[in-house]
């Protein structure tokens, strides 16, 4: 129990609260901290793919999210994930593969 890794959100806090403390005082008071956050958020995230894209999928019902450098890259682990969330939910896998289709 005590070796388990960190979850990823421990990260972000920490990033964020020192973003949070350097920022001046004016500011600080003009945004509201769930704002801020939000903004962080989006740059934190982008940030941390600088070399990889954003692409959203829709497979069925889900809405699958996935950052690659390629289109291709980006199915292959955007099938990945449906597999995984329909073995969760228990689905059964389509027997033509999934049809994916790119949101814009």
């Amino acid at each position: 129990m005590l070796d388990r890794s960190q979850s990823k959100t421990v990260a972000f806090e920490i990033a964020f609260n020192d973003w949070w403390r350097s920022q001046p005082s004016s500011f600080r008071d003009s945004v509201t901290p769930s704002a801020a956050r939000a903004c962080f958020r989006a740059g934190y995230t982008a940030g941390k793919s600088t070399t990889e894209r954003r692409f959203v999928f829709k497979a069925g019902r889900m809405r699958i999210t996935v950052w690659a450098k390629s289109v291709t890259a980006a199915k292959a682990k955007a099938e990945i994930e449906a597999d995984y969330r329909a073995a969760s939910k228990g689905w059964p896998k389509p027997k033509a593969g999934w049809q994916l289709q790119e949101e814009k």
